[in-house]
């Protein structure tokens, strides 16, 4: 495995480390109020994170992992949201699956060999992702939205 590959696999972890201490940071009563009005509470950037990892980056992950140049469907990230907020998931509910799927996907990846990261599936808006593209975007939106957590849990 390469090292850029490994970084991949790292951050993928630590990133669910950085949003679990965003979370576990956040004062009491904080997480579910949005800053502003009209923004993000961290709970709803929460769930984003969560229906993410999960339908985007997990999802097209296996399927590069066993199909050969798959077509990835648009994901409604509004609707999930709206659905996942509606079934009033707690914040130590999604943050254990966002967390146990990051360490998921770095298990799988780590049997790779250095060309299976490049097997590419096809968005038809997006264009071409490889399993490398969607490793390193796991790790970085959840790093991203990690900081929007904490900013919004302090009202800012």
């Amino acid at each position: 495995m390469t090292a850029e590959h490994r970084a991949f696999l790292d951050r993928m972890r630590s990133s669910a480390d950085v949003v679990r201490r965003a979370v576990e940071s956040a004062p009491p009563g904080r997480l579910d109020r949005p800053p502003r009005p009209g923004e993000w509470s961290a709970l709803e950037t929460l769930t984003h994170l969560r229906d993410v990892i999960v339908h985007v980056y997990g999802l097209r992950i296996r399927r590069l992992l066993y199909e050969d140049a798959p077509v990835f469907a648009d994901f409604d990230e509004e609707g999930y949201r709206r659905a996942s907020l509606a079934r009033g998931e707690t914040a130590a509910h999604l943050l254990a699956t966002i967390v146990a799927e990051h360490e998921q996907l770095a298990r799988l990846l780590l049997t790779l060999s250095d060309a299976e990261w490049a097997r590419e599936g096809r968005h038809p808006s997006l264009g071409t992702m490889s399993i490398e593209f969607l490793a390193r975007r796991v790790g970085e939106h959840a790093e991203e939205h990690a900081a929007q957590i904490t900013a919004a849990a302090q009202g800012r």
